[in-house]
């Protein structure tokens, strides 16, 4: 199947194109870029049974006024050909809820999500007009168009949010979206986003926020995240430490003449913890998860711990020594794996949040 995505570079594209690339079926990715949409180069792109994601937006500009015709112009350019092909394929657009709002962008959107589904009865193509609350998730761009992304920069970064209003606000994770967008591929049912749309505070989900950062920031211990919302949440507050000088984090040690001992984990939700002994020059893990959070303590040996994330070339490596206990937190869509780099075995201590079930392993092979 070949798929189409524009927009791909932005929040809901790459998070779309990291779940392709951790399915087990076969598609041929085919990002529409900025240029397409300025030159002749689409009609070169497009065939006439293509899956497109049409994602590409601009929320800000210098002007109101650029906002709306910049928008016009993207969907106003697909439109056009989408109708010179007799277009007969999928069409997933994404609009907002500021259709609802007299804004530039949300009048954009209506007027590109009606137009397209008009067309889409003419020409008989599948069209999926997805109007999505305040979209949230790791990895949001924060001080742009996502409330929750700028909290937690600036929580991590030590600054104070300021709470103009707290009003109820519609939500949506970003793994919920893409998980219907991805059934809708193999099903084609109408797309429907309200069992996994939350009405919450803004000011509660600060409150939250400031309990992740005193309890787990402050205090290395896991807040409570028993709940599917809190752990997204949590997953999204995490994305925006600075993994690359935050890790490796040393053990507090208590030391006497029986020996050592160690707090490693201290958590107010459930979880399983792991240990394994990794022989010398032996590497472990070479995968990832999209949901579930953890970590790596080692207790004894010496280890290499590497991580990158999806979608990129860079990795991130820390070296861990037994002799000052040090544990690396694994975030969401980062490939990971630990070596044995020591000249005698290696003993990890594994945590994760979520018990072990293989029909719901959420772990994917992907080498670092």
């Amino acid at each position: 199947m070949r798929i189409l995505i524009s927009g791909y570079k932005g929040f809901l594209g790459r998070h779309l194109l990291r779940a392709f690339k951790s399915s087990n079926r076969n598609f041929d990715i085919i990002p529409l870029t900025k240029s397409d949409f300025e030159s002749s180069s689409l009609s070169s792109k497009i065939k006439k049974n293509d899956t497109i994601f049409h994602f590409a937006g601009v929320n800000r500009d210098l002007t109101e006024k650029t906002v709306y015709e910049k928008n016009e112009k993207i969907n106003q350019t697909l439109y056009e050909e989408l109708e010179k092909l007799n277009f007969t394929g999928n069409l997933y657009f994404t609009s907002s809820t500021q259709e609802e709002s007299n804004t530039p962008y949300g009048i954009a959107k209506k007027k590109a999500r009606i137009r397209f589904l008009n067309q889409s009865k003419k020409l008989s193509y599948n069209f999926h007009g997805i109007i999505c609350p305040n979209l949230f998730g790791p990895f949001c761009k924060p001080n742009y168009n996502s409330f929750i992304a700028t909290f937690c920069y600036q929580i991590i970064n030590n600054m104070k949010p300021d709470l103009k209003e707290n009003k109820k606000i519609s939500l949506i994770y970003v793994n919920d979206l893409i998980n219907k967008l991805m059934s809708s591929l193999s099903t084609n049912d109408k797309i429907l986003i309200e069992d996994v749309t939350y009405e919450k505070k803004t000011g509660d989900i600060l409150k939250l926020l400031n309990t992740f950062k005193k309890v787990y920031v402050d205090n290395d211990s896991y807040p409570n995240i028993s709940s599917y919302f809190d752990q997204c949440l949590f997953n999204t507050f995490i994305s925006y430490l600075d993994f690359e000088n935050y890790f490796p984090k040393k053990y507090k040690v208590h030391e006497d003449n029986r020996g050592s001992f160690a707090e490693l984990i201290r958590t107010f939700s459930m979880g399983q913890t792991s240990m394994s002994i990794t022989k010398k020059n032996e590497t472990r893990g070479n995968h990832f998860h999209t949901r579930k959070i953890e970590r790596f303590s080692v207790i004894n040996g010496k280890a290499l711990v590497c991580i990158r994330e999806l979608l990129s070339d860079k990795i991130i490596k820390f070296e861990l020594d037994g002799s000052y206990p040090s544990y690396v937190d694994i975030p969401i869509w980062h490939t990971h794996n630990i070596k044995n780099i020591g000249d005698k075995d290696l003993i990890t201590i594994f945590w994760i949040n979520e018990h072990y079930e293989d029909k719901t392993a959420d772990t994917y092979i992907e080498i670092v």
